[in-house]
């Protein structure tokens, strides 16, 4: 759990890297853990969206002094919802990535705790306390002198997660599954001679957790295939877990968060963000292994949506992301850094047609 005292969080607008890292934090997981917890909220705000809100608000112990919706990140709308709310003594985000992060935003504007209360588990923002700068669909910066905040507590209550559509929390694994990316573009380059030779003891600290997620998280399901507590545990417990077990290397770039930041750019579209990444990952490794990869598969595993038409992206939807993605790449590398694949957009003209075929066999 961060070291936050109630009234003074840690937190600023630069320097992510002072945040609490996601091993640092103690989540909470169970039934009836909103109620109890917010029983003892004296003050509190939600930033939260109409869903979200619909499927926690019945398991607050009280309601709350006001509540914001979030409709997008862009900056100017969040400077709205906070200067919206009245003060209070915490401010709880509850719902998936886009009102943690907007509850980020808020409760650092007011100077107040933050509470993390997902209503899905879909993505790595409920252990990250770093949200983005947006202008607009844009993001502005990196990770580097993005802001941050660290939780005062991240509650995880079964009663709530359990109701959301499976996807939207199976999209939490994809979140996860997408670091294959970086390993399939290593082992390309070093295949064709550029850089070092693939390291695999480098790489076998996160293929072991692949392996660890592919072979229990089936055992969590019910006979009909349906979602458990065990399998939110899993979860949860791969999202904690990821950044420490990432294939951090030089020779290793990870594409498959940039293609999506490219892809929603491109299209001022969004989409679940842990079926993006994935579809990203599946787009470098298809390329870089020969037009065929292990990672679909995996991701049929895990009950992850992975087709293009299943998430709701069209082909020309993942031809200008794909082209965006390349112009972001093409920019990155140097110091010794690899490039990605994607860099020289190669997914275009045939291959495309190739590679759309192959997304949706």
């Amino acid at each position: 759990m961060s070291a936050s005292i109630r009234g003074i969080p840690r937190g600023g607008w630069s320097g992510a890297a002072s945040a609490t890292p996601a091993s640092g934090y103690e989540i909470r997981l169970g039934s009836g853990l909103l109620r109890a917890a917010s029983a003892g909220w004296r003050s509190y705000v939600v930033v939260t969206t109409p869903s979200a809100y619909r499927a926690a608000k019945g398991h607050l112990a009280r309601s709350p002094d006001g509540a914001a919706y979030a409709r997008w990140l862009d900056w100017g709308h969040l400077d709205d919802l906070a200067e919206g709310l009245p003060d209070s003594d915490l401010v709880v985000g509850l719902g998936g990535g886009v009102a943690l992060d907007a509850a980020k935003y808020v409760a650092l504007k007011k100077g107040k705790p933050l509470i993390a209360a997902p209503t899905i588990v879909s993505t790595g923002a409920i252990i990250h306390g770093f949200f983005a700068r947006w202008d607009g669909r844009k993001i502005v910066g990196s990770v580097s002198n993005w802001p941050w905040i660290d939780f005062e507590d991240i509650i995880v209550d079964y009663e709530i997660v359990l109701q959301a559509p499976q996807h939207l929390n199976t999209a939490g694994l994809g979140d996860v599954l997408c670091g294959y990316s970086g390993i399939a573009e290593w082992r390309r380059n070093a295949a064709a001679g550029v850089g070092p030779v693939f390291d695999e003891t480098a790489a076998a600290p996160m293929l072991a957790s692949f392996g660890r997620i592919l072979t229990k998280f089936p055992a969590t399901l019910t006979a009909d295939g349906s979602l458990t507590p065990a399998g939110i545990d899993l979860i949860v417990n791969a999202i904690q877990e990821r950044d420490a077990l990432l294939l951090r290397h030089p020779a290793a770039p990870m594409a498959d968060h940039p293609f999506a930041i490219a892809t929603e750019e491109a299209n001022g579209s969004n989409w679940v963000h842990g079926e993006l990444v994935a579809l990203g990952a599946q787009c470098v490794a298809w390329f870089c292994e020969g037009r065929s990869s292990v990672l679909p598969s995996w991701l049929d595993t895990c009950m992850v949506r992975r087709r293009p038409s299943e998430i709701g992206v069209t082909a020309s939807q993942l031809r200008r992301g794909l082209s965006a993605a390349a112009a972001i790449l093409s920019t990155e590398g140097g110091g010794g850094a690899a490039a990605s694949a994607l860099a020289d957009d190669p997914l275009s003209g045939t291959a495309f047609d190739d590679l759309w075929d192959y997304l949706h066999d």
